[in-house]
């Protein structure tokens, strides 16, 4: 009596791997594949050409980007609101790359060492690009008053101190009397159009972190001058009580309408 031979019946597990070892060993079958489908119009060529569309686009802003960034040059700014006064430390700066076009053409600072330990002259805001002219220095006394030069003068009236601002145009003045008018004190103008590059109150409140009082601090301006008006000022503050009257754009009353 014969014997029927059975056949082994293959698994699809097993098509799905032979399958799979035929095209490696024959790159050339996924090949022809996507040159049929590129042939052959249809949606699956429309959506091959889009997806390849898409990653060209993507690579493309991506180098694009990586080349800005290489690109653009690094400056310092301020990396939180940093009070007027206040020796900066390496806490309240940062670096970054930006684009050129919009770095102040005057004086803007490139590395945190140019910037740490310097006192700041006004309230400056986080992510602000720090230049020179925010500093107090040569380059922010030359922009105020053009070859002028730094007096730390002590005012008569410590109250004003408060009420005087980083830019602030003061006029220095004292009190005379005179042969024809005995015992009545004539007012005097030492020094005409000083600016105001920092006061001890902002220094006190900028060295506590913004907490800081006044109280107890001496009422002292520092205020930038030319040369020789400097040299008056600084003269006649060693026998002579001085105080300051604004006159710059913050001394003029807002206008009322007429009804």
């Amino acid at each position: 009596m014969a014997t029927a031979t059975k056949t082994p019946r293959s698994s699809p597990r097993a098509g799905s791997l032979r399958e799979g070892i035929s095209r490696k060993r024959n790159p050339r079958k996924s090949q022809t594949s996507t040159l049929q489908i590129l042939k052959t119009p249809g949606y699956q060529r429309s959506q091959f050409i889009r997806r390849a569309l898409g990653l060209v686009l993507v690579l493309a802003a991506a180098l694009v980007a990586l080349s800005g960034l290489r690109e653009n040059p690094e400056v310092v700014v301020f990396a939180r609101d940093v009070d007027a006064g206040r020796a900066l430390t390496a806490e309240d700066v940062a670096t970054v790359r930006v684009p050129e076009e919009i770095i102040p053409a005057a004086g803007a600072l490139h590395t945190p060492e140019a910037v740490i330990g310097r006192v700041l002259a006004a309230p400056a805001v986080g992510g602000e690009i720090i230049t020179e002219l925010r500093l107090v220095g040569d380059d922010l006394t030359s922009f105020l008053v053009p070859d002028g030069h730094l007096v730390p003068l002590k005012l008569a009236e410590p109250d004003l101190v408060s009420l005087l601002h980083h830019g602030d145009t003061v006029n220095v003045v004292t009190s005379q009397e005179t042969a024809e008018e005995p015992g009545f004190a004539q007012p005097l103008i030492i020094a005409e159009g000083a600016r105001v590059i920092a006061t001890s109150a902002d220094i006190s409140a900028g060295g506590n972190g913004g907490q800081g009082s006044t109280s107890g601090s001496p009422a002292t301006v520092l205020i930038a001058l030319p040369a020789e008006q400097a040299q008056v000022v600084a003269s006649a503050s060693i026998s002579q009580p001085l105080t300051v009257v604004i006159t710059g754009d913050r001394a003029r009353l807002p206008e009322t309408p007429q009804g």
